[in-house]
């Protein structure tokens, strides 16, 4: 029991500072980082492709609508402008997203003591730039329901 006892402390020890958090070297921040830039730049991409597809579409269906007569022309206005609205939300999420990913990589590169606020800060950012993505979206979808028929 003597000779077991000292082993499972020298364990326990090994075991508890394997278990924290270390601040990781420059290259593998560097590296993290530009994996984050690297998914966050291809999630922008796949929404702003996404958006603009859907913009075109909407536009198609306005363009198809004026010869159908004003109300027409109003519904698919304010589709239009509805569908923009949403497409323009997917990507300031995305970008958001990517953002929050890139800025949590860059905090691991910091000094343990610094790494809660520095992640603190970039869920704040991100937190609003969600805000602002919402809000623009809400703005564009209440003027959407502004359009009338002529």
């Amino acid at each position: 029991m003597n000779k077991l006892t000292p082993t499972l402390i020298v364990l326990s020890i090994a075991l508890a500072l394997g278990a924290c958090k270390k601040q990781e070297s420059p290259e593998e921040t560097n590296q993290d980082v530009a994996q984050a830039q690297s998914e966050a730049a291809s999630n922008v991409s796949a929404a702003a492709s996404e958006a603009a597809a859907t913009t075109a579409e909407a536009q198609q269906d306005v363009q198809e609508a004026a010869a159908s007569g004003a109300q027409d022309v109003a519904k698919a206005e304010s589709g239009a402008i509805k569908d923009e609205a949403d497409a323009n939300y997917d990507v300031a999420i995305a970008k958001a997203d990517g953002d929050l990913k890139v800025a949590k990589e860059a905090c691991d590169g910091k000094p343990v003591g610094d790494q809660k606020a520095c992640n603190d800060a970039a869920e704040s950012t991100y937190d609003a730039a969600k805000a602002q993505a919402a809000s623009d979206r809400d703005a564009a979808k209440a003027q959407a329901a502004k359009v009338k028929p002529q």
